[in-house]
């Protein structure tokens, strides 16, 4: 009898002390979920502090109001202006399913040529510009490297930009063609000048205190 009940007393001991272990897993559990919720809200919150493109800006409308560019539609093309989607899916890590892209050509003076790329994401519940904020800090090599590139927000679900293909006949030229165009852009952009990396450029005429 007697060893019968020091059998019992230890079960209970055991009994509680398993009860206790699993309470306390339990527990862990328990803070495990809330740490990862709290990891998930701090990404978040991160994540709104990103830089991204404040205003929208249409370039298109933007070269109506600038003497000796002139619109030629489909008049001009190249080897990269004919695999956009390839070389834009591939700047903003996104599948060339997901893009819609349109481009048509300009002249200045007649002899330097550009591009102007409109790229909206398929998903109209998805807006471009976590996509766009992924372009600052890359590198535009090889055959895009010898272009300058040009983002501004066309609207929240679009972003259009300026392409210029290098013109070795007509440097001069492409460097007003610049000048006149940093000159009357009244917005926020990326850009992207040979191989340098893409960087985040305020031209915005009124810029916002704090901004």
């Amino acid at each position: 009898m007697r060893y019968f009940s020091i059998v019992l007393v230890m079960l209970f001991i055991f009994s509680c002390k398993n009860e206790k272990k699993s309470s306390v897993e339990k527990l862990n559990l328990k803070n495990t979920v809330f740490d990862t919720i709290t990891t998930s809200q701090k990404v978040k919150e991160k994540r709104r502090t990103i830089s991204s493109l404040k205003t929208e800006y249409n370039f298109k409308t933007l070269f109506s109001t600038i003497k000796n560019i002139k619109h030629t539609g489909k008049k001009h093309h190249d080897m990269l202006t004919n695999s956009s989607r390839n070389f834009i899916s591939d700047i903003f890590s996104l599948g060339i399913r997901d893009l819609n892209v349109k481009t048509t050509s300009y002249e200045y003076k007649n002899k330097v040529v550009f591009y102007v790329h409109t790229i909206k994401h398929i998903n109209d519940t998805i807006s471009i510009k976590p996509f766009l904020e992924n372009a600052q800090g890359k590198k535009t090599e090889g055959y895009l490297g010898i272009r300058v590139l040009i983002f501004a927000m066309k609207n929240e679900k679009e972003v259009n930009f300026i392409d210029i293909p290098a013109n070795w006949k007509h440097v001069e030229l492409k460097k007003e063609l610049l000048n006149i165009l940093y000159k009357n852009i009244d917005s926020d952009v990326i850009l992207c000048n040979r191989t340098k990396k893409c960087i985040y450029k305020d031209l915005r005429k009124n810029k916002i205190k704090g901004n």
